[in-house]
């Protein structure tokens, strides 16, 4: 069995790039009843990341695939609180669900052109 408390403690400390790399790591040499669980530990490892370096879209979308496939696993696998993390990162995807679709609406509002007559 893989041994992912490193993983974990560079999740905890929020070196999530190194996370990334961890459970890639893991997911390559896993079995394949726990590949979709490595998966998402790589994916909401993505999420994080993305959210700390402002790109939002990368951010959600990496974290919905990531959840999706921890769900899987709910409540626990590997000691792991699932069902406290997907938790945890559900209102994270609603609010940046609500940030994107506001921004989506709004970000080009001021720069449409109007159309002038010649005189």
């Amino acid at each position: 069995m893989i041994d992912i408390s490193e993983g974990i403690e560079l999740f905890n400390k929020a070196d999530f790039f190194s996370t990334h790399d961890f459970f890639e790591e893991c997911w390559i040499e896993s079995d394949r009843e726990e590949r979709f669980f490595f998966q998402g530990m790589v994916q909401v490892s993505v999420g994080c990341y993305h959210l700390i370096s402002g790109n939002f879209r990368g951010s959600l979308n990496q974290l919905k695939k990531g959840t999706k496939k921890l769900r899987s696993y709910l409540p626990s696998n590997r000691n792991i609180d699932l069902e406290n993390l997907v938790n945890f990162i559900e209102p994270i995807i609603q609010e940046l669900n609500d940030f994107i679709s506001e921004q989506n609406q709004q970000k080009f509002w001021n720069k449409i052109p109007k159309i002038k007559l010649n005189d």
